[in-house]
């Protein structure tokens, strides 16, 4: 059962990740969410007819992965060849559909998600993942050094695994990812990967060991809100260009 925890203030969420550090060594990563009930699932797993299981995600992922080849180049950029995850990066950031979940190495951030997104009848929360620890876990690899980043062997070899019917890995990685654009820099983003399995990760058996949920009372949302925004952690910081700027002045000015 994964722990969850209300808190009502910012300090006390500091608190329950400094314990959180203190406890065991390694960074810890943070997805903030603007409803609890929502699933660690990632977008192209939350299609119904994957599951329904009427199609497979590696299918519907390699559909979607041409049309956007097809397509994407005019939109494009990025000077200099794309490897396979930054392709896949860079599709997530346009909002395209992927095996990827975003999570962030700054607190502040997932938190500014999860309180600007909430509906007053939802329950925003805050996820906090030992990436370290969970790899070890999904590659059963308790010597692991490091987490993975783009160009290590364990990364590598678990995408070319997806499509390998005789070495599958179901369960998902975390995983750097390259700075390929402004956002992700802001964002401080990182990744988890998820394999063939469509199990969310707080259903997955060890996510006891890796994972915590920390629950905003919703009779608090909009004053944690007020205080984000006042240390500096408004929508041009997350996003930072014309857009982010425009979404920030609406709400500044009362829109």
């Amino acid at each position: 059962m994964i722990q969850v925890e209300e808190v009502t203030k910012l300090h006390e969420l500091l608190r329950h990740i400094e314990i959180s550090l203190e406890a065991a060594d390694g960074p810890r990563w943070f997805r903030g969410s603007g409803d609890f009930e929502h699933e660690l699932l990632p977008s192209l797993l939350r299609h119904p007819e994957v599951k329904n299981g009427k199609i497979r995600a590696l299918d519907l992922e390699a559909r979607v992965n041409a049309r956007f080849a097809q397509v994407s180049p005019p939109f494009l950029t990025l000077n200099g060849s794309l490897t396979e995850f930054d392709k896949m990066f860079v599709a997530q950031h346009y909002g395209v559909p992927t095996r990827l979940l975003d999570w962030s190495e700054n607190p502040f951030i997932a938190l500014y998600f999860a309180l600007s997104t909430s509906k007053p009848d939802k329950q925003a929360c805050v996820w906090v993942l030992d990436p370290l620890l969970w790899t070890k876990e999904s590659l059963n690899n308790p010597m692991l050094p490091r987490i993975p980043d783009p160009v290590d062997n364990a990364a590598i070899r678990f995408l070319e695994s997806l499509a390998d019917q005789l070495a599958p890995r179901n369960d998902p990685i975390a995983i750097f990812a390259n700075y390929t654009n402004a956002r992700v820099v802001a964002q401080r983003g990182t990744f988890t990967i998820f394999g063939q399995g469509t199990t969310p990760m707080e259903k997955i058996p060890y996510a006891k060991k890796c994972l915590k949920c920390y629950v905003i009372d919703p009779s608090v949302r909009l004053e944690l809100h007020k205080k984000i925004l006042s240390i500096g952690y408004t929508h041009s910081v997350i996003y930072p260009d014309l857009s982010g700027l425009g979404t920030e002045l609406k709400t500044s000015f009362g829109f």
